[in-house]
């Protein structure tokens, strides 16, 4: 039965924010916000140091650019385009004023360092102007993300959401919510009337179908997710064609779980299983794939650079903390399940398989060595796997490359599992930096969702941005 178009018309539903739109919101006044702390700052300094304002920008485009673009891979890398950490003002105040510090130690290195000293008259003035642009930028980004947090964050412009199904799929989603602030559930649609009533993670049963008019109307909602693995019926589809025709989102359960969380529920897409794979061939594929493995080469040699340099230290620190060879290497499976060998520095005591099956690195895991447990924490054990990329065995950016061992005993639990092997293996990745390590089935499927989700929306950009997120993983030692 579908909603009596001409006696109870819905009135038109004013549609929320899109993600999409709140993020580049974020950007675009980040973008104002630092573009008017550098202008203001430059004009104070040539003001008082009698230059003209042209000349300004002609002479020191140089700090101008990189503090421009530093700061905005600043709010980047430490989550700040993340809405779910965006809505959190003091979080938020308290990473941009750590990104005041380290700009102006940055600052302080190179010009009181390099630059000339004052006897050479050089303005004092001229030093100022930069470290003016810091404190001025971090004052307008900390006022402009409060303001962001108090009149567009929780409570203001929720997505009201009713979910169409109150089984496993739905509460899951439930569960999803409370991790994102732009989402309210007013509750679960399900025609199973023993159903009704009943609360699932903190969420009640509000009726069935026959109800939803009504829910819709009372509580304002804009949004159903159907949160079903059966089809739907036609008297079902009729109804939610109506709610549409009015402004109200439909969306699957699968759809917005990817939007929501950045991973693919591939325990629970039921007869939508198609949409967990990347079926859809990129027009620019070749395009990519050269570029991919430009970007593969590139950071390879820089990566090389790195490993040369501090490759004496780490081989003498692990030599002295414990017997052994300071490279471990082991067969992988690599891309349509090629087997490789890998190559890391040892963290773990040696012949730490001494029974000859593989295991897991478990958390506080005491086969790993003092010196391990550093160098897995700054992701320093993975600098030789470079060569690995060098050879074209692996990538950058991928899935990460697993034993064949693990392979076959996961790809019979976990639905999908084979699928990662599409791509090439990744030095880092999109599961890597979401999730990290892992020593259960259950850590297995989770970085599973986050690898299925990277296949189906891989872009240079998405690279970019995880190789990014993995220096600031570096920077802060946030491995494992």
């Amino acid at each position: 039965m579908s909603l009596p178009m001409s006696s109870q018309l819905l009135p038109a539903i004013e549609p929320a924010w899109e993600f999409s739109e709140r993020k580049l919101l974020l950007f675009l006044v980040d973008i104002l916000s630092i573009g008017t702390g550098i202008v203001g700052s430059i004009w104070y300094w040539t003001s008082k140091d009698n230059r003209t304002f042209e000349w300004a920008f002609n002479d020191h485009s140089l700090w101008i650019v990189v503090m421009s673009v530093g700061w905005l891979i600043w709010m980047f890398i430490n989550d700040l385009y993340d809405l779910r950490v965006a809505v959190k003002s003091k979080q938020t105040t308290q990473r941009i004023a750590l990104g005041a510090v380290v700009s102006a130690v940055i600052y302080s290195i190179y010009y009181f360092v390099t630059a000339p000293s004052p006897l050479s008259g050089v303005s004092f003035l001229l030093r100022f102007a930069p470290a003016l642009a810091i404190v001025a930028i971090g004052v307008l980004l900390s006022i402009w993300r409060a303001t962001y947090a108090t009149f567009l964050g929780v409570g203001h412009a929720n997505q009201r959401t009713l979910i169409f199904g109150a089984g496993v799929t739905g509460a899951i989603l439930a569960e999803a919510f409370e991790h994102n602030p732009y989402y309210q559930a007013i509750g679960f649609i399900d025609d199973d009337k023993q159903l009704h009533g009943k609360i699932y993670q903190d969420v009640r049963v509000l009726g069935g179908r026959h109800d939803m008019l009504l829910e819709v109307e009372q509580h304002g909602v804009n949004e159903i997710v159907l949160a079903i693995s059966k089809p739907i019926d036609d008297d079902l589809l009729q109804m939610l064609s109506d709610f549409h025709e009015r402004g109200v989102a439909i969306t699957p359960m699968p759809v917005l779980y990817e939007e929501l969380m950045g991973k693919i529920a591939v325990e629970h897409i039921g007869s939508q299983w198609y949409s967990a794979l990347p079926f859809r061939k990129n027009p620019f594929e070749t395009f990519n794939r050269v570029g991919k493995r430009c970007l593969d080469l590139v950071c390879g040699l820089i990566i090389g650079l790195v490993l040369a340099i501090v490759f004496p230290f780490v081989a003498l620190a692990i030599k002295l903390d414990s017997p052994g060879a300071i490279f471990y290497k082991q067969e992988r499976v690599g891309q349509h399940g090629a087997a490789f060998t890998v190559y890391k520095f040892r963290s773990m005591v040696n012949n730490a398989e001494r029974n000859g099956k593989a295991q897991w690195a478990v958390k506080g895991d005491a086969r790993i060595t003092s010196v391990g447990n550093f160098i897995r924490k700054t992701r320093l054990d993975e600098l030789p796997q470079v060569l690995n990329v060098l050879r074209g065995e692996m990538s950058m950016v991928g899935p990460r490359p697993e034993r064949h061992q693990f392979i076959e005993e996961l790809q019979k639990q976990i639905p999908f599992y084979r699928t990662r092997l599409a791509a090439k293996p990744g030095l880092t990745g999109w599961a890597q930096i979401n999730y990290g390590y892992g020593s259960t089935t259950q850590d297995a499927l989770i970085k599973l969702q986050y690898d299925l989700y990277y296949l189906k929306h891989w872009s240079p950009w998405l690279d970019f941005k995880i190789l990014l997120r993995t220096f600031a993983v570096v920077l802060k030692m946030q491995g494992q």
